[in-house]
């Protein structure tokens, strides 16, 4: 939701096209197997030209250049699921096209160094001198994983029921799109061919001359490396019980750098019971648990490590830091003004917990399962704060590196995204692939009528499945924006254009993905760099569904047009809104249109428009609803209300002012008490309405007018405008800031408050 979808334009309608005619044209050869493959050195020899001029595209995007690329979603496949047992070795010029070879494995060696285009390709042959392109999707680039660090020349890898297709430029290649259907040999294999296998000095190596590589390596910040040479000095003879535990260390350290933390506590717990666990272990075993949000876990380590050592200066910080986790974990209690200033950073990744106490998923009748509250909650409490599983960040400043964007098209749903929902794929995948541990919790959201493998594991490794990662990102992005603070209060932000609209930037949060559309929304989503806000929008008895809008509802809508924006989770909107438009009749419809036209006209007259005749107007059309204002929000009506309000203000009409106002909140279906004139002032919500952005001004213009004519009223207004900040916002700390300067400043000094605020008009 909230991301940017070029379904539909002209641009995607052609890439489409041509790509179905591509797709086409491969089918009709599927099972054909091809007598025009290049010889190895012709192979070899057009790669390299190839590498050269990606080196030099890569260069250029170091400088700042944003190359815009396109990923096509391969059409879907399971992932293989049988043990390297059961499978027959296959040559290269054996394969067919189109054709995944089930029952089959090719034995392969990387003869050219790799590249990065969409995936990291290479040149690969069998042991009969065959050549083909190999490319590998869903590898990272990143600073942790480099090409070279995935695939290394010379390097024997497995390539499970290999997938044989055509490419764009006529040629051949193996495509492997699930990372776990490829396996990397390691030196002294006995399954690499004799020919293939290093010098004998190399698979010679003692256990301390590997140790003494890898920590070389380690030292160096080459981290695959240093895990690979650990892992070959603990399958040396005869290594001592103090060599593992050392190595093991070693290893442990070189996982953690690498976000490899389920490996990294193994080799930091799994140590020698004939020792007593070092206070190394233990700190490491800490930090992986941090990392992996085990935050009370991570805090009895650190407690047993100080216990034992307690002048460990490391330990007593990363204490201090977990029992802050543990507050945000356990009572909802952070520090959003640090959060802000943690998300200026690029990436805005931030240090935070999450914290889900009001609320627990369970099963929503006819909607799949929900997230429910646990208690009554009121407007503008703490539902949910999520740190993001993946996020991907898509940078638009200047000196910030490259954009990440990229245009992500499916054919088979026929959607196309610009954003960064390709790499959060990607990002996705490898966290999975490099914790097993987080996977259940990723793979049991929504992914719509995908069927994944029902194994886990083969050959006692993960089963990692694309197909299932693209379908849940599909139904479960969210598009994010730096802060919904800038968007809502910097007009110089290069995200305030896209208020409400779309988003670059994406992230997967397990828990909000479980919370269900409705347009009467009765909760608000907002962010704080990759942390995700949810609190309630209105008073939420226990036990009732937490629901949030997919799609801002929009004045003017119609229930076919609603719909069509909700067509890709694949269910239609019941919500009393959506009922009423659905009543709704076309007769009703266009005379609501009409005064709506007239009324426009009427705000557009000379000086501050025709006030009068946008009263009347405003009264005709209230009575094209049938439904009260507090049962169905009139959508149509709170802009223009806010606009009077405005000019009301500027008029110095304070009475109208507070007149119009109460007008806006009632079209948004608030239900309020409030005093007239003439008596003891009090003022009540009695029901919270449709939490639009703006009801953070109308409460404001209310606060500003009861501080000259109802003191005793300012208070209260104060209070609901702070709420609906928080909900909107998704914090107070930073109300003063924004909204109460701005407040004592009309009151107290004349300024323009409407013109503080974004602009509204009627649509």
């Amino acid at each position: 939701m909230d991301v940017d979808d070029v379904s539909g334009t002209e641009q995607w309608i052609a890439s489409l096209g041509k790509q179905e005619q591509t797709l086409e044209a491969a089918k009709k050869r599927k099972g054909e197997r091809p007598r025009d493959m290049k010889s190895r050195g012709l192979v070899i020899h057009e790669f390299m030209l190839l590498h050269e001029s990606l080196k030099f595209q890569k260069m250029y995007r170091s400088n700042g250049r944003h190359m815009m690329y396109t990923s096509w979603v391969a059409e879907p496949y399971p992932p293989s699921v049988a043990p390297l047992s059961t499978l027959q070795k296959l040559y290269i010029n054996q394969m067919q096209l189109e054709t995944h070879h089930r029952g089959s494995y090719a034995l392969l060696r990387v003869a050219t160094p790799p590249s990065v285009m969409v995936a990291v390709i290479m040149i690969v042959e069998d042991e009969k001198g065959n050549a083909v392109m190999l490319q590998l999707y869903q590898q990272e680039d990143t600073e942790y994983a480099l090409a070279e660090d995935i695939v290394q020349l010379g390097g024997v890898c497995i390539v499970k029921e290999p997938y044989l297709k055509t490419m764009s430029n006529g040629g051949y290649g193996l495509r492997v799109d699930h990372v776990t259907d490829i396996v990397w040999l390691a030196q002294g294999d006995d399954r690499v061919p004799l020919g293939w296998r290093a010098r004998i000095s190399e698979v010679d190596k003692t256990a301390r001359e590997w140790k003494e590589e890898g920590n070389a390596a380690l030292k160096a910040r080459d981290l695959h490396k240093a895990v690979k040479c650990y892992t070959n000095a603990l399958r040396c003879p005869a290594v001592t019980t103090e060599e593992v535990q050392t190595i093991q260390l070693n290893r442990s350290l070189a996982n953690l750098k690498l976000r490899c933390y389920d490996q990294a506590l193994a080799d930091a717990t799994e140590l020698s019971g004939e020792h007593k666990v070092s206070e190394k272990s233990l700190y490491r075993a800490a930090r992986c648990l941090y990392e992996l949000q085990r935050f009370q876990e991570c805090h009895q380590t650190l407690s047993r490590l100080l216990e034992a050592h307690p002048n460990n200066a490391e330990a007593r910080e990363q204490l201090l830091r977990t029992e802050k986790r543990l507050r945000e974990q356990e009572i909802g209690e952070y520090d959003f003004k640090a959060m802000h200033k943690a998300a200026e950073g690029t990436p805005p990744h931030l240090d935070n917990a999450t914290y889900t106490r009001p609320v627990a998923i369970k099963i929503s009748e006819g909607r799949g399962r929900g997230l429910f509250t646990t208690r009554n909650v009121v407007a503008g409490e703490l539902l949910l704060c999520e740190k993001a599983f993946t996020y991907c960040f898509a940078s638009s400043e200047e000196g910030a590196g490259p954009s990440k964007a990229s245009m992500l098209m499916n054919t088979h749903t026929k959607r196309g995204t610009v954003g960064t929902q390709a790499d959060l794929i990607t990002a996705t995948v490898q966290k999975m692939l490099r914790n097993p541990s987080l996977i259940p919790s990723l793979s049991a959201l929504h992914h719509g009528d995908y069927k994944p493998v029902e194994e886990t594991e083969v050959d006692g490794l993960p089963i990692v499945d694309t197909f299932l990662v693209e379908r849940i990102v599909a139904l479960n992005v969210f598009g994010c924006p730096r802060t919904t603070l800038e968007i809502h209060f910097d007009p110089h932000s290069p995200e305030h254009q896209e208020r409400e609209k779309s988003h670059h930037t994406t992230g997967i949060f397990i828990k909000a993905s479980h919370i269900n559309h409705s347009c009467y929304t009765n909760a608000r989503r907002s962010f704080i760099g990759d942390m995700i806000i949810v609190r309630a929008a209105r008073d939420i008895p226990a036990d009732s569904e937490v629901c949030f809008w997919y799609t801002v509802p929009e004045p003017g809508r119609t229930w076919e047009k609603a719909q069509g924006k909700l067509k890709n989770w694949g269910f239609e909107c019941a919500c009393v809104i959506c009922r009423q438009d659905k009543k709704t009749t076309k007769k009703v419809r266009a005379k609501r249109n009409a005064l709506l036209e007239d009324l426009k006209e009427a705000f557009q007259a000379p000086g501050e428009g025709d006030l009068a005749k946008a009263e009347r107007l405003l009264a005709a059309i209230e009575k094209t609803y049938s439904a009260p204002a507090k049962d169905v929000p009139r959508l149509e009506l709170w802009e223009p209300y806010l606009l009077l309000t405005r000019i009301y203000t500027s008029q110095n009409n304070l009475q109208n002012v507070i007149l119009s106002a109460f007008k806006v909140l009632s079209a948004l279906g608030f239900v309020i008490a409030h005093s007239p004139p003439d008596s003891p002032p009090s003022l009540k919500v009695l029901q919270w309405g449709l939490t639009q952005d703006h009801v953070i001004e109308t409460w404001t213009h209310l606060w500003t007018v009861f501080g000259k004519v109802a003191p005793l009223l300012r208070q209260k207004a104060e209070e609901y405008a702070r709420i609906t900040y928080k909900i909107c916002v998704g914090e107070d700390e930073t109300f003063d800031e924004k909204v109460g300067k701005l407040a004592r400043e009309t009151m107290f000094e004349g300024a323009d408050l409407g013109r503080a605020f974004e602009r509204v008009s009627i649509r």
